[in-house]
């Protein structure tokens, strides 16, 4: 297996691993890494982050404690 730098960008190539639109959230698990759109990594929410060892999130769809 290859490692991955789980700290660089998406690119525009890496595509949400359910339905093939651009990925916006890289989810990296014990098995690999899944990446999702925007509107399914929103439907995964709490449970995306919470089986994920590293969530990289560069929008910020996922700061829970941010109000507003």
């Amino acid at each position: 297996m290859t490692a991955v730098d789980t700290r660089e960008p998406l690119k525009v190539s890496d595509r949400c691993d359910k339905c093939g639109a651009q990925a916006r959230v890289r989810a990296t698990l014990i098995t690999g890494q899944l990446y999702f759109c925007g509107h399914h990594a929103r439907q995964a929410g709490t449970s995306l982050v919470l089986k994920s060892v590293e969530v990289y999130d560069p929008e910020g769809m996922f700061n829970f404690g941010k109000q507003g």
